[in-house]
């Protein structure tokens, strides 16, 4: 079972089955990115898991789910599979193959590293069919147990009712739908936001769109804040700039994270610096030319002021 395991800088690794959020990640670790440092359980253990709790039997019926489907109609064709998936575990291979990566990631992270686990399925972050926030991610994790348990948890929320809706309308067979799970350092984030080669509000191609805050990115992605907004123009020009007033943040806490308030000298400071809207937007146009068309990134910047760059897909229409 140790064949599961791809580190995300290990060559050849995004040509394996490791989903979505984990290949595009590997392809862009192996380019020279500033990827976060981690691996994939790929979707062979997941595989491993289906067989060991019989979850083909019990999801067979899903095939007869139609394009409309009422939510109550799914949540009762669900019913046996949440049943089967509340009381499983993994087997003890994968558990171990897990446990060892886990254990060299710590060496390589350093003592005071925690670890993010991120869903990352086989049909995500494709240019047809995104899935965005539909799989979960699980922040600020410590020692192997908590992170084996939100491996779990990955392969459970393939299975939850809005994930099922969602391939049932788009078409995708759930039968060929397999979990694979991102297990990589979390950046302790100054600010964090998303980056669009193609803006979403007009289609420009020729403009980049930067959303940012605060703290990590799920005060953007959620909603929480109404973040500052760029639009840069091909020469590095700043076409538009709003400056919002952010009073609250995503931060991490112990085994998790809180919404907190921000310092009341932060609330209408930029959350990036212009040096940094930059460099996001370089990075942006970089992974674009690599993908050959335009894409979203995700991105966050330390306390140092070093940049990441925390995921990167197609944009879906």
């Amino acid at each position: 079972m140790t064949d599961a395991i791809v580190w995300l800088n290990e060559p050849g690794g995004a040509e394996r089955r490791i989903g979505g959020k984990g290949g595009s990640l590997a392809r862009l670790s192996g380019l020279g990115f500033p990827v976060p440092q981690g691996f994939v359980v790929a979707a062979e253990a997941y595989e491993a898991f289906a067989a060991a709790h019989d979850l083909a039997s019990l999801t067979a019926p899903l095939a007869d789910l139609e394009e409309r489907t009422p939510m109550a109609a799914i949540r009762e064709a669900l019913a046996p599979v949440a049943d089967r998936l509340e009381a499983a575990s993994i087997d003890g291979a994968s558990r171990a193959a897990i446990a060892d990566a886990v254990a060299e990631l710590e060496g390589r992270a350093g003592a005071d590293a925690t670890f993010a686990v991120r869903s990352s399925s086989v049909n995500e972050d494709s240019a047809g069919s995104s899935f965005a926030g539909l799989y979960e991610s699980y922040l600020n994790l410590r020692g192997e147990d908590a992170i084996v348990g939100a491996v779990l948890d990955c392969y459970r929320c393939l299975w939850q009712e809005r994930a099922v809706q969602y391939r049932t309308f788009r078409g995708i067979d759930h039968a060929s739908e397999a979990m694979a799970v991102v297990v990589m350092e979390v950046v302790r984030a100054r600010s964090s936001g998303v980056a669009f080669t193609k803006n979403p509000m007009t289609g420009a191609t020729d403009e980049v769109l930067i959303n940012a805050s605060w703290g990590l990115g799920e005060a953007v992605v959620s909603g929480y804040v109404t973040p500052d907004s760029f639009i840069v123009g091909p020469g590095g020009e700043v076409r538009e700039r709003a400056i919002s007033e952010k009073h609250e943040q995503v931060r991490l806490t112990d085994g998790g994270t809180e919404r907190a308030p921000v310092a009341p000298e932060l609330v209408s400071r930029p959350s990036i610096s212009d040096a940094e809207v930059q460099e996001v937007v370089d990075t942006a146009h970089a992974v674009q030319r690599e993908y050959g068309q335009p894409v979203d990134i995700e991105f966050a910047y330390d306390d140092s002021g070093t940049m990441f760059l925390l995921q990167a897909r197609p944009i879906t229409t």
